[in-house]
């Protein structure tokens, strides 16, 4: 929901006393205790993995098949690993052998063609290293004396190093958590080296939605990790549900969060921030003892208890988001369990009178073993001096000598809570039939930063009346999409700014960038940017993205959401086109980014800007088509699309959806399979460009046709689509009629037509995202 003026970007106290008690735990009767007692105990031994002397055997013919990968050891020596806890956790492998990768899906094949130049990877082999946690022990040949070479050890050392973070105890939490856990959780890691390739990593992974995934090397310095992934696909046969519903695998489900959160004002003017956070836990599978959440890298993690008082071993590595929680037992399907988390950390950035919270920062404990779909009940105490808004509706206000207590709570269930504060002055929008509405602007920070630039020489436009401008189309937004789609979930809204050059949208809550309260700019940038952040009440907040996949659902659907806002506000289709236009470019510019269905995988660092390329524009693109699609040529009526964009709205407000999910309204109002294009415009990657010539054809009764000779480049041979054909007639007449396009070449006849054409406009209303170009018959 992040998005900047050019990417249009998007995916967080012992001291104190606190008011309130934890709820019991409810459950089944305790089991016994597993689990490693002490996290730098384990993390200390996995750290210092290392092939165990005369711990050596022969190999041949060994097969370990894992999903779509499979992992042949022809011949060769296996060195086992020194065992974590007691347990065998790894081994290597030298000689010679083979690895096949073949995922079924048609967008990860186009990415696997990428590394390979094929949709499916077979290579011999001359190492793999291995670490587990399924069953590979039982299938690896006894161990007999003999030496290990030198060179295995520092492989060995160079895997680890590569799934370590910066600091001491940081570690990929996907094979940390079953050695931690004593558990068989049927992970199985492997690094590769290819005899015709760089290394690559493949990853069984059955905590993730999609737990098969292959990742190809990258440097620390060029992209911040060193494993980037390549292809990314669910089990054949998964317990994990649908696949692509969520990020994680829902082992366990956090059903509320009560927190009580201390802002501090530090000499430096800084606020920090000092928090206790009650989780309402809910286990989905058996789980634990440890439980993995995700904190911030500022925030270091104090203490942790349960209900009863009993204390709970915390631990988080220093800059590191994993924060591990260990219970006194594990937990079993159906357990209840209130945790409070108590932390404290400098997490809010200020630049000048402007504070910030990244939206992206983990500020409370987010889930790490499933997503997190909670109500949020957060009480706030902050200096007087500055305004405080968060999410939800504000239930509390009171004043206190120099503290503000603040009280906000969200009606119905969400993915993330956040707030903003800031020496902001309010003032209310009065628009007809729009929902109610609160600006805060910050007159005192607009004229620092203004002074700022124009120290560098940069000259920043002020318009007058700032909060009367983004307030006028903030609310006339709500206002159209409440009547395009249906009404919203929220009832009111306030709108803050930020000092960065993106928007951000929560639920009843929406930030924008200081710089469109500045000026509203005459391209119409400004007026769409508003709306967009506008639209995430409907698409992001009221309908969630069932997974990265997904993202153009929301992305996608909030930028044409804001253009069809632009269209309405000009009362014209100029700037609605010029931004289509100029979305167009972009995606030819960025020609080598992959298909809508990788979502943030288009990101590299070859292509920084693919994700907002390929899911905000492309997918505002695909919206614009269907559109089309739909349109009634004789009425040229929208009523066909805005059925199912309402159809969509109300089937799936307040949940999750899918490309798929979408896929099936479309298909109900079109009344006809829409596989073909979902497979084009959101699996694939083609962009056709056509090549047409036309002539008039006299016909039977006095009347005419028009003929075209068609052929399109750029797309597979079977490539399809409907393309919208507008021809003059003359006197003010217009017939318009699709043609389906088919095929790298091929001609094509209108419809009869009462008088004989005089123009032709070929892919008209911009039916397709195509390049076209007419020629002469």
């Amino acid at each position: 929901m992040r998005m900047t003026r050019r990417a249009w970007v998007a995916a967080c106290g012992a001291a104190l006393a606190w008011p309130w008690l934890p709820v019991p735990l409810v459950g089944q009767a305790p089991s016994a205790p597993g689990g490693a007692d002490s996290y730098q105990a384990t993390y200390d031994e996995l750290a210092r993995l290392a092939p165990v002397a005369g711990q050596a055997a022969d190999v041949r013919h060994l097969v370990l098949t894992r999903d779509v990968g499979r992992l042949i050891l022809e011949r060769g020596t296996l060195y086992r690993l020194a065992p974590v806890r007691g347990r065998t956790v790894g081994a290597v492998f030298r000689g010679d052998g083979r690895f096949t990768f073949a995922p079924g899906d048609p967008a990860e094949q186009g990415e696997l063609r990428r590394l390979t130049g094929s949709t499916a990877l077979d290579d011999s082999v001359t190492e793999a290293i291995l670490l587990f946690a399924d069953s590979t022990e039982e299938q690896l040949p006894p161990a007999a004396a003999g030496p290990v070479p030198g060179e295995v050890a520092d492989h060995v050392r160079d895997l680890a190093n590569s799934l370590k973070g910066d600091k001491d105890g940081s570690f990929d939490a996907a094979v940390l958590e079953p050695i931690l856990n004593s558990e068989r959780s049927g992970l199985f890691l492997a690094r590769i080296t290819r005899q015709h390739g760089d290394p690559v990593l493949f990853e069984l992974n059955p905590d993730l939605s999609e737990p098969v995934q292959l990742y190809r090397p990258v440097g620390r310095r060029r992209w911040g990790a060193e494993w980037a992934l390549v292809a990314q696909v669910p089990q054949f046969r998964s317990a994990a549900g649908p696949p692509g519903v969520a990020r994680y695998r829902q082992r366990l489900d956090v059903r509320s969060y009560r927190m009580d959160v201390r802002l501090e004002e530090l000499v430096t003017s800084h606020l920090a921030l000092r928090a206790a956070a009650t989780l309402a836990l809910r286990a989905e599978e058996a789980v634990g003892p440890w439980l993995l959440f995700r904190l911030h890298p500022k925030l270091a993690a104090d203490s942790a208890r349960l209900s009863t008082g009993e204390a709970a071993p915390v631990f988080k590595a220093d800059d590191g988001h994993d924060l591990w929680v260990r219970l006194g037992r594990s937990l079993r399907r159906g357990d209840t369990l209130s945790l409070t988390l108590f932390y404290h950390g400098d997490v809010i950035d200020r630049y000048g009178d402007f504070f910030f919270v990244d939206p992206a920062a983990a500020w409370f404990p987010v889930n790490g073993q499933g997503q997190s779909f909670a109500t949020f009940d957060v009480t706030f105490h902050s200096p007087s001096q500055y305004v405080l808004v968060g999410t939800g509706d504000r239930t509390d206000s009171t004043l206190a000598g120099r503290v503000l207590q603040t009280r906000w709570v969200t009606r119905q269930p969400t993915t993330y809570a956040t707030f903003n504060v800031g020496l902001f002055e309010s003032q209310r929008s009065h628009i007809e039939d729009a929902p109610p509405l609160q600006v805060f602007l910050s007159d005192e920070a607009h004229n620092l930063l203004r002074r700022q630039l124009a120290a560098q020489g940069v000259q920043v436009l002020e318009q007058r009346h700032m909060s009367e401008a983004v307030a006028a189309d903030v609310a006339n937004s709500l206002k159209l999409f409440s009547y395009l789609f249906g009404d919203c979930a929220y009832d009111h809204f306030d709108v803050t700014e930020i000092p960065y050059p993106e928007g951000v949208s929560f639920p009843g809550l929406i930030e924008l960038s200081w710089g469109t309260f500045s000026n509203t700019s005459l391209d119409g940038f400004d007026e769409f940017f508003r709306a967009h952040e506008a639209a995430h009440q409907w698409w992001g907040n009221g309908v969630l993205p069932g997974s990265y996949r997904d993202a153009w659902l929301t992305e996608g659907l909030a930028s044409f959401s804001g253009l069809w806002y632009l269209q309405v506000v000009r009362k014209h289709n100029d700037e609605y086109f010029r931004f289509l236009d100029q979305y167009q470019a972009d995606i030819r510019n960025d020609q080598d980014a992959g298909p809508i269905a990788i979502g943030y995988r288009n990101t590299s660092p070859d292509l920084p800007r693919g994700y907002d390329v390929i899911v905000y524009e492309k997918g505002a693109w695909v919206f614009n088509m269907l559109r089309v699609l739909m349109l009634d040529l004789s009425t040229m009526r929208d009523d066909r699309f805005l059925d199912m964009m309402r159809d969509y709205y109300q089937t799936y407000r307040g949940s999750p959806a899918t490309a798929d999910d979408f896929q099936q309204v479309v298909e109900r109002h079109l009344g006809m399979p829409m596989g073909w294009f979902f497979d084009e415009w959101i699996k694939g990657t083609g962009i056709p460009a056509y090549h047409v010539a036309w002539r008039a054809e006299s016909a039977e009764g006095g009347k005419y046709r028009a003929r075209f000779r068609i052929s399109e480049e750029g797309v597979p041979a079977d490539f399809r689509m409907p393309v919208l054909v507008s021809v003059d007639l003359g006197e003010h007449r217009t017939a318009r009629f699709r043609l389906d396009v088919r095929g790298a070449a091929g001609e094509y006849t209108s419809p009869l037509l009462p008088a004989e054409p005089r123009g032709v406009v070929f892919n008209d209303l911009h039916s397709a995202l195509a390049q076209v170009s007419m020629e002469r018959w």
